[in-house]
Formats: structure tokens, C-alpha cells, sequence
């Protein structure tokens, strides 16, 4: 055997293994914050398969302000509804549009454009991205793997050629899949179950009468097939073959496709081009912690389930970002190391109830039982008929009714109207009464503004709405750490909709402040004399600014 030269050791502050969405937003995140990364991947190249599609509200949301949510908007293809279909007729709809959120609806785009989008931000930030380079071990402290002190963490990396190398990071992000080689070096567990039946897929262009701003879905008792338009002709074809129609062949061909697509659709349609096909199982599992030491898990590695209602890409994402603006302020001794503490415990429930939900939504329509086949096709237009229903179901497959409201990170943070801390906030229209001399922007005074577009997100962002509060000497001593505006909650919203709508109007009559996380989530809020509420959130998570504290101390 060829001997293999381990290069000398190196340091970063943080090593991600994995270049897929969850990865790539991770270095996109950390960079931008700062922080120095190095991101690393076993393929040799990035993949040209179209795999996830579903870009979620939430998640453009998120990525808008973080310059790569434009670009995915200009080529992604926006559907407003799911139509369900079964003997041969129109059950319900779906409807997407109903959203509480400016982008209310699913956006379709090939994950392969996505990671592209993502990768080049990374190189516009100063990031390379090392493909062809595989994760050898993972090695740190024991006592570190417990306390989450202040040790590091070693991993050794082997390129294409054979050459190894040792690196040392404070710290590691684990993005790197369902069969993720860091999980299983720490010899960590991931429950769950694995679905029996065989899926077929297929990437293809379609000549019939199929809309192509909506997905459909069309039920039979024996299988079903999903479509999803991806703009121009071209097509997405997700569906089970109970009965084995279509062969057991890996890749499926396109004749395959189109039987099972004859099988159970009433509306004629000729498939022809297909760009690629797969066969997949479906499992349905996640892991009981999202840290180890030093080492954090997302996306893929940390939890995979059903493909039903396009989640799976969104929750690595917004792992990320619910990750690395924590890690960042942790790195730069702004935050205490106890914040890092609730990615876990901020993610964890919101991964569990995704997998719930997709491992439920796909038992009843994998389903071949006559009985539960009946059920579905005639309980599902009385259901989706109701308004209450849609307004239910919507947003959460929009992902937008994601809580940490029951996490310690907001445990007596406060409340404002509807809104209690954890919550997404709403992008409300604001009028600014007086900008303070930030680090974003310079003052400005009587305009009408998006809330995401005034967010700080490198720090934490107050948003004063009373004409008169107590609280300015409560946050001094973390100044450094804040952006503030004062503002004005506009009476009129002519963008939100829904729930968001109503949480501004109420907003809007009930002076106070509200503190928002990078995330866009609420920190902490008040009315406008609470200044303990405030005080005590900053001091349990933060780090004061010294100077600034002793003068405060030595005025007193």
C-alpha cells in the first residue's frame, strides 16, 4: 500500500463537512459573519441532479436579505396551490397562496441550482470549497465531549490523491448526509424507520394540459404519482408502484414513467426527455441531540424523513441559520458559550414535528387499503373546503409557524400583543421616527420601511415603537451588540396577510419594544417601561462591553 504524507497540522475556527444546501448555507452564514471556515466534500463535483425542489416561505424569507434569495426567485418557478386528484375528477386544492407571508407560495428550483446559488456566494465571500476530500476520523477531548468546554476538535482529511491531513477547529459542523461518516465515527444513534415500498422518479418535460403554477397529485388505491412544474415544459414525477408495474430497474426509464403516470392520471399527457431518473426508499429518522462536544449536526445528518410536503432541504437550511449566528458571536466573545446550548434545543422540536408530520402524511397516501383510500378521497374536499383548514395547513408547510416560543432561549423574555418571545416576526411596514447612527446605515427619519430590511443581521436588532421608553440604559452595556431603531408600526399593511396582518394591527395600537434575533425570530419584548425584561435576557446570553460597563459602574 502506498504510504500517505500527513501534511502539517492546520487551524480554523470552524470546519464543515459537507457542501450540499446545509453545508453551503453554513459557509455562507459564517463567512459573512466573520468567522474563517473551511468547507469540505467526498464527491469530486457538485451534483447536476434536480433531487429537492421545494423552496419554502420561510426559507426565502431567510435567504432574501442574505444575498442569494433574489437570484433563486428570478429562476425558481412560484406554485400557489397543490391539487389533489382521485377517479378521475378534482378533489380540493391546497391553497398555497393563503400564506401569511409575502411569498406566499412554494417556489420550485432543481437543488443542483441551489447548491450553485449558494457556492457562488461562498466564492464571492473568500470561501473555497474543497471537493474530493473525505473525512477520515473525528477526534476530541472526552471531558470536552461533556462540558463543552473550551478544547478543539481534530479531524483528519483525505484529498483525492491519498494525502492526509490533520486539522484542529474549535469547532465542527456535521452536514455531510443521511449516512454521515462524523455521526457514525462518534458512534451516535439515528432512530426511526424505514418505509417498505419503492418510489420511482423521474426529470422530464411533459406535452398536455398539466398547469404548470400549480403541483398535482393524483390518487389511486394502488399508488399515486405527484408532478411538480419546474418552468418551460419541464416536469418533476415522484410515484409509487406498489404493484411493481414499471420493473425494479435503478434508473427508470421513461416508458416506465409514462405507465405509471397512465396508471392513475385522467388527464392525457405525453412524457418525452427524460434528463434523469432514480428509485429511492423512504426512511424516516432523526437524532436525540444536535451536538457532541464540539461537533453540531444538520440537515441530513441530522434528521431525514419523507419527501411529502418539500421540507427536508428547508429544515437543514434553517438549521444553519439558527446556528451560525450563534456560533459567530460564541467565536468573537460577544455571547457566553451557553447560547450554543440552544440550537439544539431551539431545532430539535421543530425537526421532530417535521418528521412527524411527514412520516403521517405519507402513511395515509402510500396507503393500498381500500378503506383508508375511501376515507381519503372523500374526507379531503370537506376538509380543504374550510377556510380554518387552509389556514392551518398552509402555513406550516410553509414552514412559518416554527416556534422556539417554548425554548429556554426565550424562557421570561417577555411578550408584545400576539407575540410572544420565539416567534417568527412578521416583515411589517414601519415608519422610522429616528434612526440612531448604526453600523447598517446612516440616520434617516419618516420613511416607510421593510422590517427584514432594517434587521441587523450580524447582531441583534431593538425596535423601539413607544414615544417615550425607560429602557435605553438597560441595553448600553451591550451596545455593541445592538442596532436600534425608532419606529412607528404603520396602521396600514398592505403586503401581510392573514395572521400577520392581524399581529401587526394589534402591534401597531400597543406601544413597546421588540428585540429580534439574525434569525428574524423574537429575542425578547416589552412595554415601553420594561427595562428588566430586557436586562435579563442580555445578561443570560451576553457578553457586556467592559468599557462601557466600568462607566456605568463609576458614574453611578
Amino acid at each position: 500500500m502506498k504510504s500517505q504524507m500527513i501534511r502539517a497540522e492546520n487551524k480554523v475556527p470552524v470546519v464543515i463537512v459537507g457542501a450540499g444546501p446545509t453545508g453551503l448555507t453554513a459557509a455562507v452564514e459564517l463567512s459573512r459573519l466573520g468567522i474563517n471556515v473551511r468547507i469540505v466534500d467526498k464527491a469530486p463535483r457538485r451534483s447536476d441532479t434536480s433531487r429537492a425542489l421545494a423552496i419554502q416561505a420561510r426559507t426565502v424569507e431567510l435567504l432574501r436579505p442574505r444575498a442569494v434569495g433574489e437570484e433563486m426567485l428570478r429562476l425558481g418557478n412560484p406554485v400557489s396551490a397543490t391539487t389533489l386528484y382521485a377517479k378521475g375528477r378534482k378533489l380540493a386544492d391546497v391553497e398555497l397562496y393563503r400564506m401569511p407571508s409575502e411569498f406566499n407560495y412554494i417556489l420550485l428550483l432543481a437543488q443542483s441550482e441551489t447548491e450553485r446559488i449558494l457556492a457562488d456566494q461562498c466564492a464571492r465571500q473568500g470561501v473555497k470549497i474543497e471537493r474530493g476530500v473525505e473525512l477520515i476520523s473525528v477526534t476530541q477531548n472526552h471531558q470536552a465531549a461533556k462540558t463543552h468546554d473550551d478544547n478543539t476538535v481534530e479531524v483528519l482529511l483525505r484529498s483525492a490523491d491519498g494525502t492526509d491531513e490533520r486539522v484542529e477547529a474549535s469547532y465542527l459542523i456535521a452536514a455531510d448526509g443521511a449516512h454521515s461518516p462524523t455521526r457514525k465515527a462518534l458512534g451516535l444513534n439515528f432512530e426511526g424507520t424505514s418505509f417498505t415500498q419503492k418510489y420511482a422518479l423521474g426529470d422530464l418535460h411533459l406535452a398536455g394540459e398539466l398547469a404548470e403554477d400549480q403541483m398535482s397529485v393524483f390518487l389511486a388505491p394502488r399508488g399515486f404519482i405527484a408532478v411538480f412544474p419546474m418552468g418551460e415544459g419541464r416536469f418533476r414525477f415522484t410515484a409509487t408502484d406498489p404493484d411493481g408495474i414499471a420493473g425494479e430497474a435503478a434508473e427508470p426509464t421513461l416508458k416506465d414513467i409514462q405507465r405509471l403516470y397512465d396508471r392513475v392520471s385522467h388527464v392525457p399527457a405525453t412524457l418525452y426527455n427524460l434528463n434523469w431518473s432514480s428509485r429511492f426508499r423512504i426512511n424516516s429518522r432523526h437524532m436525540s441531540t444536535l451536538r457532541a462536544g464540539r461537533v453540531f449536526f444538520g440537515g441530513d445528518a441530522a434528521h431525514v424523513h419523507s419527501p411529502a410536503g418539500g421540507q427536508g432541504m428547508n429544515t437543514g437550511i434553517q438549521d444553519m441559520i439558527n446556528l451560525s449566528w450563534k456560533l459567530a458571536m460564541v467565536l468573537k466573545t460577544q455571547a457566553k458559550p451557553e447560547l450554543l446550548d440552544t440550537y439544539q434545543t431551539d431545532r430539535l422540536p421543530v425537526i421532530k414535528q417535521v418528521v412527524h408530520m411527514t412520516r403521517r402524511m405519507t402513511r395515509v397516501v402510500n396507503s393500498t387499503n381500500p378503506l383508508v383510500h375511501t376515507a381519503l378521497t372523500r374526507l379531503t374536499p370537506r376538509l380543504l373546503t374550510r377556510s380554518a383548514t387552509q389556514d392551518k395547513v398552509t402555513p406550516r408547510l410553509g414552514q412559518l409557524t416554527a416556534t422556539y416560543r417554548n425554548c429556554p432561549i426565550a424562557k421570561h423574555a417577555g411578550r408584545i400583543g400576539d407575540l410572544r418571545a420565539g416567534d417568527r416576526v412578521p416583515d411589517m411596514d414601519l415608519h422610522t421616527v429616528e434612526d440612531e447612527q448604526t453600523k447598517t446605515g446612516p440616520p434617516g427619519a419618516g420613511r416607510c420601511r421593510h422590517l427584514y430590511d432594517m434587521q441587523d443581521l450580524s447582531g441583534l436588532t431593538l425596535f423601539i415603537t413607544a414615544a417615550d421608553s425607560a429602557i435605553d440604559d438597560s441595553y448600553r452595556p451591550f451596545r455593541h451588540l445592538i442596532t436600534v431603531h425608532r419606529v412607528r408600526i404603520a396602521t396600514s399593511q398592505p403586503r401581510l396577510r392573514g395572521s400577520d396582518a392581524d399581529i401587526a394591527e394589534r402591534l401597531a395600537a400597543q406601544p413597546g419594544w421588540m428585540l429580534v434575533r439574525p434569525d428574524g425570530y423574537l429575542a425578547a419584548a416589552g412595554h415601553p417601561t420594561d427595562a428588566a425584561t430586557l436586562t435579563r435576557w442580555l445578561e443570560q446570553w451576553f457578553i457586556r462591553n467592559v468599557t462601557v460597563a466600568k462607566s456605568a459602574t463609576s458614574t453611578s
